[in-house]
């Protein structure tokens, strides 16, 4: 019963692959993610901090971004094996699902300054990654996998790079990270507790609803950018440590239509709800590194080639910890006195295997200024992906996915430059025929928490969308490169 919802609560927290998205910022998506070897703004606290030192006397950067995520589900049929009436099953045949939740908005921003040096520049910004909101039909075929989603991950922190020989820059960064999480799926108590498999009806299940946080996890990364004072080219490195949260929260269980609490000649369980109010969880963000090579055939045009990893074997399984949650049985039910029934206590850790990849991903993005006062973006991203087949669900949207941005930057005056992006990634349609995901079920009688039904066989397909704007505004004596395609800050 918990299993699942520890596992599905993270489905909404970037790069592309896994929990995560896409690649957080406007300039960076539009991109298509290459821009590792080339950030003109803030976002080099998170691509490449290296890159800050590009920043001349100081840059302050907004951006805000919309994050949808489309999702079809049609979950595979089972003739005869749907809700019984009179006295017979039915098919248990679904219509297709989708996501209905709306595009969740995301902000970044961040300011750096040199305090007068030179060659050194220090940054603080707040850039969370970005995740897409899930929401869908309490009484769909996906609800023993997820009802309801919100989860919001955050990075706060502070950076600095410095640029030695007027070719190599250094920067690190550290950070504070807060984890949010509240999610909604359902569980079912089937009637024959020996056959949890049998057939599936609404009347049995029931809501449990899940809170946890935890708001002290800490981050850190390092970056190299090489370029020489030619522009003809840069090279970009930057490495991203795993981040490890350990939350604590609620679990709340709803029986207040469950048959077992409403039927008048079986009624079994005694009140409406059970709580437990102290429940522990931890997971790990993973490693990532990315590297990247940019071009600049033309004063005016760069292309990057940049290529990224990450390490979601890290997640092998997800624990949910210090449960201890009571169903209380009504003293006075005749099938209780019967077979001499106890209230229902669960108390065991739950581990639920995980099995995620490791991932590896290209982008091919550049840009070209058109005009002094107009810039334009295009990119493109080939993705693999974290989830095996076998666990995908509607909980946590991946797959091998393409996806292309575009943006322009325009600069009405001399240090502001104001931005628009798009970008889409695709996932194909999957054919699921061999899914691990099962409906947990409570067997009422022993208390015992087992594998119910197959709920992951079906066909899926998705797509994610991002649309934001953004301005940067340069100030200082030696102004930051603005987008002028990563030259020099002493060159504008």
């Amino acid at each position: 019963m918990l299993t699942l919802l520890t596992l599905s609560f993270l489905s909404g927290p970037a790069e592309a692959a896994g929990y995560y998205t896409s690649d957080v910022g406007v300039r960076a998506f539009s991109r298509g993610g290459a821009y590792v070897a080339g950030p003109s703004d803030l976002l080099a606290l998170w691509y490449n901090p290296a890159a800050l030192t590009r920043m001349g006397d100081g840059l302050v950067t907004l951006d805000v971004a919309g994050v949808g995520q489309a999702v079809s589900f049609d979950r595979a049929d089972y003739p005869g094996e749907g809700p019984i009436v009179d006295g017979e099953p039915t098919d248990l045949i679904t219509p297709p699902i989708e996501n209905s939740a709306p595009a969740f908005v995301i902000p970044h921003l961040g300011a750096a300054w040199s305090f007068g040096l030179p060659d050194t520049v220090f940054a603080v910004g707040f850039y969370p990654p970005y995740a897409a909101d899930f929401q869908y039909s309490a009484d769909g075929p996906q609800r023993y996998s997820l009802i309801d989603t919100m989860v919001i991950q955050t990075f706060t922190g502070a950076s600095v790079a410095h640029r030695f020989f007027d070719r190599l820059s250094v920067g690190a960064g550290a950070s504070w990270n807060l984890l949010r999480v509240e999610q909604e799926l359902a569980v079912t108590i089937p009637l024959n507790p020996e056959d949890p498999t049998a057939i599936e009806d609404p009347q049995y299940d029931v809501r449990f609803a899940m809170e946890g946080s935890d708001p002290w996890a800490l981050a850190w990364n390092v970056g190299l950018l090489y370029e020489p004072p030619s522009n003809a080219y840069a090279v970009g490195l930057m490495m991203q440590a795993p981040t490890a949260f350990e939350a604590t929260g609620s679990l709340n269980a709803d029986f207040s239509e469950n048959f077992f609490h409403t039927d008048d000649t079986f009624g079994l369980i005694a009140s409406e709800t059970a709580t437990d109010p102290d429940i522990d969880f931890e997971v790990s963000m993973p490693l990532i590194v990315r590297a990247g090579v940019l071009v600049r055939p033309i004063e005016t045009l760069e292309i990057e080639l940049a290529s990224v990893y990450e390490g979601w074997s890290v997640i092998d399984q997800v624990t949910l910890k210090n449960v201890n949650m009571t169903v209380d049985i009504d003293d006075e039910s005749a099938v209780a006195n019967a077979l001499g029934l106890e209230d229902i206590v669960i108390t065991d850790d739950v581990v639920l295997p995980a099995g995620y990849q490791d991932t590896w991903s290209w982008r091919l993005g550049g840009e070209w200024r058109a005009h002094d006062k107009l810039s334009v973006r295009a990119g493109g991203m080939l993705e693999g992906t974290a989830i095996p087949v076998r666990t995908q669900g509607v909980n946590l949207m991946d797959g091998k996915k393409w996806g292309y941005g575009l943006g322009v930057t325009a600069r009405p005056i001399e240090r502001l430059g104001v931005d628009l992006g798009w970008f889409q990634s695709f996932i194909p349609e999957r054919t699921i025929t061999n899914s691990e995901l099962q409906a947990i079920t409570l067997n009422w009688q022993s208390g015992e928490l087992v594998d119910g039904r197959i709920i992951g066989d079906g066909v899926l397909s998705g797509h994610a969308t991002l649309f934001g704007a953004g301005v940067n505004y340069a100030f200082g004596k030696r102004p930051a490169t603005q987008n002028t395609l990563g030259h020099a800050p002493a060159d504008g």
